[in-house]
């Protein structure tokens, strides 16, 4: 309020919510509290109510992107449908944290414990493990005498492989060939068993076959001398994942024990776990990529990772303080990342430049996770955020009491 000529009028809502200034010296332009009100130029207006369009229960982790919108539900991840109903994609979702990251028309999830993909065709599983070694034995034909070394990888409809199985050798006389007896197909994205060989006491294993067949035989010698093995040691992507984004060309994901590993460069199914990583000192709790690196939460920290992984990242410093997991994410129609901090909203830039747009006047409540989106309405455009067990911040202003009084209708 303001007084004019012994006049009390409503000063315009010129700046917006103030809690850390004392209530005597709350600034012109500005409310200590707003509930369900949205800021219009100079004035508040009333925000409308919810309408429930779905009964869920135990419902959680939602996410939209071009393929439809999804939400897991007790054990199974589901999609949300236009006429208000939901369709279940998967059943056997037992992870407490569940993450989403959509990018060239795939959609890549993750419960910490289930990796999979979702495209318009359906869903299958992230990544596919590597197959068994096969066996080998010798049988009459034309390749000569030598030690010939073997191994087979699974590949989709794609032509995706996983990872090599264990090399296996065998030494043959001149007239030789193979019979490979290889592992059965139980993953039903797996189109075929592909079989790599070397040379005549050769080291490089090249492709020969792909084939459905449990026994597959050459008797005369064949080589694709342009694809060569190159899955040794790649795996699907870890388990424990609590994040998932990609960057320049590569998947990149992060665990609880500040871990973040990265794929191989635009094989986003394929990762070399034991080299592949970056290693922090707490578990991560934002990581968003812009044109030019990294946004890093963890800890007490905030940071910029300029670069990539094969030049070797530059660290830069942002903030001593760290983020909420689960807050962040790009803004729509722009270059620019937001997340939530321990210390309010922060908008990150392709160049790597951030800032904190509440911390000035509002002392925001902190928690260890939550969940954000961007709303846009009538022109106005809001950053929301819900935080899980939130604390109070010790920097809000202690000397006013605030009451919310909720109407409830039937």
């Amino acid at each position: 309020m303001k007084y004019e000529n012994g006049v009390a009028t409503l000063h315009p809502f010129s700046g917006g919510m103030n809690n850390r200034a004392q209530e005597a010296r709350l600034p012109e332009g500005f409310v200590r509290n707003a509930v369900n009100a949205d800021f219009v130029g100079e004035s508040l207006r009333r925000r409308k109510g919810l309408t429930k369009v779905l009964s869920c229960v135990n419902s959680k982790a939602g996410f939209s992107c071009p393929l439809g919108r999804f939400f897991v539900e007790g054990p199974f991840l589901k999609k949300f449908n236009a006429n208000n109903t939901a369709t279940t994609l998967y059943a056997g979702i037992t992870g407490t944290h569940c993450t989403y990251d959509y990018f060239n028309d795939v959609l890549y999830f993750s419960d910490g414990v289930v990796n999979l993909k979702i495209t318009a065709s359906g869903v299958t599983k992230w990544g596919i493990e590597p197959p068994a070694a096969p066996a080998i034995s010798n049988v009459s034909g034309t390749y000569t005498a030598g030690v010939y070394q073997a191994a087979c990888c699974f590949v989709d409809a794609a032509g995706v492989e996983s990872g090599a199985s264990s090399v296996v050798s065998i030494t043959v006389n001149d007239n030789s060939g193979f019979v490979f007896t290889l592992p059965t197909i139980t993953d039903p994205q797996v189109e075929a068993v592909r079989i790599y060989l070397s040379t005549a006491n050769g080291s490089e294993l090249y492709h020969v076959a792909d084939t459905i067949l449990s026994s597959y035989t050459i008797t005369a010698g064949r080589y694709d001398e342009g694809t060569t093995l190159e899955t040794q040691l790649i795996s699907p992507p870890p388990t424990g994942i609590r994040i998932i984004r990609h960057y320049n060309g590569r998947s990149y994901v992060a665990d609880s024990h500040g871990r973040v590993w990265y794929s191989e460069p635009y094989s986003f199914d394929q990762f070399k776990l034991g080299d592949n990583y970056i290693q922090v000192t707490d578990p991560v709790a934002i990581m968003e990529p812009v044109k030019n690196g990294i946004f890093f939460a963890y800890g007490n920290r905030t940071e910029f990772w300029a670069g990539n992984p094969e030049d070797g990242f530059e660290v830069i410093p942002k903030f001593e303080y760290g983020g909420v997991l689960g807050t962040g994410g790009p803004i729509p129609n722009s270059d620019n990342v937001a997340w939530q901090s321990q210390r309010g909203m922060v908008v990150g830039t392709p160049d790597g430049n951030c800032k904190n747009i509440q911390e000035e006047n509002v002392a925001v409540e902190s928690a260890v996770s939550g969940a954000t989106l961007v709303r846009e309405k009538d022109g106005i455009r809001q950053f929301i955020a819900s935080l899980h067990q939130p604390t109070t911040s010790t920097m809000a202003a202690s000397s006013w009491v605030d009451a919310e009084v909720i109407r409830r209708g039937a």
